[in-house]
């Protein structure tokens, strides 16, 4: 099980003891032009006999989610959807951003797709650059995971500003099982399920929204 202790800041934030999470490391149809018929008329247009309503059309259809498992990894997999309290500068509004930006680090494990996690994450967070890094690689080899859902059983935050214009919040979460798929979708031996946490988080309100600084095990813990 791979325990990420490596933090940093771009910005002063307080420095964190260690690391964030236990793991084993822990589409649309195209249109073009409308082509004439062997019979001279003109497909998806109305013929001078039919009128305009007799021309039908089909909407493309949403893919169906497909979690990973043995056949394949993850597709289709929703985004999380920010809810508009995350965008709010209250004690209720950090709540509401740490729990969504848990959810799009969920969403990384199962994915591997970090780019809305990236836009409300300081890149001085190390942690969580680990852990980018170890499941990038492990989806680089051609294996895949499941699980990895980070749910939250208690937040406290005295939504204080720091000196250095931060906020510290501590979460306590669970992190369900990880399982990993070789390249043929045999299951890879991994260690046992994530044990609960506590960690501590720094978050910074600018230009609107909430941006996470860091993210890991309290200092002296």
């Amino acid at each position: 099980m791979f325990s990420v202790r490596e933090q940093g800041r771009r910005r002063e934030a307080p420095l964190l003891a260690g690391a964030a999470v236990a793991t084993m490391l822990l589409l649309t149809a195209c249109t073009g032009d409308a082509e004439p018929n062997a019979g001279g008329t003109v497909t998806g247009q109305a013929s001078p006999s039919q009128s305009p309503a007799a021309v039908v059309t089909t909407a493309p259809s949403t893919p169906e989610p497909s979690p990973a498992s043995s056949a394949g990894p993850a597709a289709n997999i929703p985004l999380p959807v920010k809810p508009a309290l995350a965008d709010e500068n209250s004690a209720e509004g950090l709540e509401a951003f740490t729990e969504y930006w848990l959810a799009l680090f969920s969403y990384g494990y199962e994915t591997n797709e970090w780019s809305e996690f990236e836009a409300v994450t300081d890149p001085g967070c190390r942690t969580c650059e680990r852990v980018k890094q170890i499941v990038g690689d492990l989806y680089a080899e051609g294996r895949w995971m499941s699980g990895g859902v980070f749910e939250i059983n208690t937040y406290t935050t005295d939504f204080v500003i720091n000196t250095s214009g931060s906020i510290r919040s501590f979460v306590e979460y669970q992190q369900s099982e990880i399982t990993y798929y070789e390249t043929d979708g045999s299951l890879i031996p991994s260690d046992d399920s994530p044990e609960p946490a506590l960690n501590a988080t720094f978050a910074i309100y600018e230009d609107g929204h909430w941006v996470m600084l860091d993210f890991g095990k309290p200092e002296g813990t």
